[in-house]
């Protein structure tokens, strides 16, 4: 049995700011006309929208995420707003940040390969920190061809804030049993379990490989419920593609609702 009920994408690319460097893939489009009536189809009830704050372009990034806070209010309860700021523009990314927590923002886009930021950075930290403080959670891009010790970053990170949710997206991409690093700190007191992981891209990624198996195991180690689904729409899949990627990868019904709807309902009180 599969579970048929509600779904929450938290991963959708509804406004796509950066096509020069990563164009979409062919028959893809933006705009969350297009997306909604795909989720629609797919029985997507609720989704994240994301945006990503350029560096050094305040002005930028503040239309951004009046963009996707307008676009989340009009949406009559279909979408949720997820902002962002660059971690290294400091003390205005902590400003903006307030802002947006006081427009009602409750998730945080950060993307370390994109913003081209590390992990480790003090001024990531000051971040993550004042989210935790206003009750944000912090959705990161979790995978970096370029950053080996990325995961044990995350860790530390996680460990440094117990008080902040967070949400590593992709859930390691194509080194995703390098997350097993959080089922490692599952075995100190200290650690508060206050991560999260997506399985946008990845599992459309490994679906129907040799690979599969192993990606399955890996969730159900970390936690069904600390995993969230996700499309990645437009860059990844189509919200039915990624539903039939996850099913593929053989959770049974109580696995499929917790990570479909349950969870992401509960962190995000949706």
């Amino acid at each position: 049995m599969s579970y048929e009920g509600p779904i929450i994408d938290v991963h959708t690319h509804v406004f796509w700011d950066d096509g020069e460097r990563y164009p979409l893939p062919a028959g893809r489009e933006e705009g969350a006309g297009t997306y909604l009536e795909l989720a629609r189809e797919a029985g997507v009830a609720v989704s994240g929208a994301i945006v990503m704050a350029p560096r050094d372009d305040l002005k930028h990034t503040r239309r951004l995420n009046d963009r996707v806070i307008s676009l989340a209010r009009e949406a009559s309860g279909r979408l949720f707003a997820i902002g962002s700021v660059h971690p290294l523009d400091g003390e205005a990314a902590i400003a903006e940040l307030e802002r947006i927590a006081a427009e009602g923002v409750r998730v945080l886009k950060l993307h370390p390969n994109t913003q081209g930021f590390d992990v480790a950075a003090p001024e990531v930290a000051a971040v993550v920190a004042r989210a935790g403080e206003l009750g944000v959670i912090v959705l990161f891009d979790a995978y970096s061809p370029f950053d080996a010790n990325q995961p044990g970053k995350f860790a530390l990170l996680a460990m440094a804030n117990p008080g902040t949710h967070l949400i590593l997206a992709h859930m390691g991409g194509v080194n995703f049993q390098d997350m097993l690093v959080f089922h490692v700190l599952g075995l100190y007191p200290e650690y508060a379990r206050n991560a999260w992981f997506d399985l946008s891209a990845t599992a459309a990624m490994f679906a129907g490989s040799p690979y599969a198996p192993h990606l399955g195991w890996v969730a159900r180690r970390l936690g069904t419920d600390r995993l969230l689904f996700g499309s990645d729409y437009p860059m990844a899949s189509t919200p039915a593609d990624a539903i039939a990627a996850l099913r593929s990868l053989g959770f049974d019904e109580v696995e499929e609702r917790q990570i479909l709807h349950d969870n992401a309902a509960q962190l995000l009180s949706l």
